[in-house]
């Protein structure tokens, strides 16, 4: 009978090491399969690609939040990701009976630039860059530390 106990607690160790060893490993199966897919993430009604190595930072996701600016009132939608060494984000600003005009599409006091078809203003500054444009009565803005990765996002 203390033979069976040794045995089941030696297997027992053996599998808790093997399991500790092999979590301690990083496997990086995209070296493998390739990257994961890009996601395809509606917002608001609008569709945004994002790469497949970037996961949802959820301390930036806003649904429907109000806010009552003086003259205009908007409903905000935000969502974030970020992979090991950017980040991305998406704004829509939706002021519902408003159709937004320069000035309120270029809130950042950007400069004028067209991105995947789309005119907008691009705005960078010490944490990276926005790119903004209007879709009816909504301002788009699309944030990253990489400006490459904006284009992609809207394509």
């Amino acid at each position: 009978m203390n033979k069976k106990i040794l045995f089941a607690l030696s297997v027992a160790v053996v599998a808790i090491v093997a399991i500790g060893t092999v979590s301690a490993i990083d496997f990086n199966l995209g070296s493998i399969f390739g990257p994961p897919p890009d996601q395809n993430v509606t917002l608001d009604g609008e569709t945004f690609h994002i790469p497949g190595t970037f996961k949802e930072n959820t301390n930036v996701t806003k649904n429907a939040t109000e806010r009552d600016y003086y003259l205009f009132k908007s409903t905000e939608y935000a969502k974030g990701y970020q992979n090991e060494t950017n980040f991305i984000n998406i704004l829509i600003f939706d002021y519902e009976n408003t159709q937004p005009d320069k000035d309120l599409i270029n809130y950042n006091n950007g400069t004028a630039k067209n991105i995947s078809g789309l005119k907008g203003f691009m705005y960078s500054d010490a944490v990276g860059y926005t790119f903004s444009y209007g879709k009816g009565n909504k301002v788009i803005s699309i944030q990253s530390d990489n400006e490459a990765l904006i284009g992609p996002v809207i394509a």
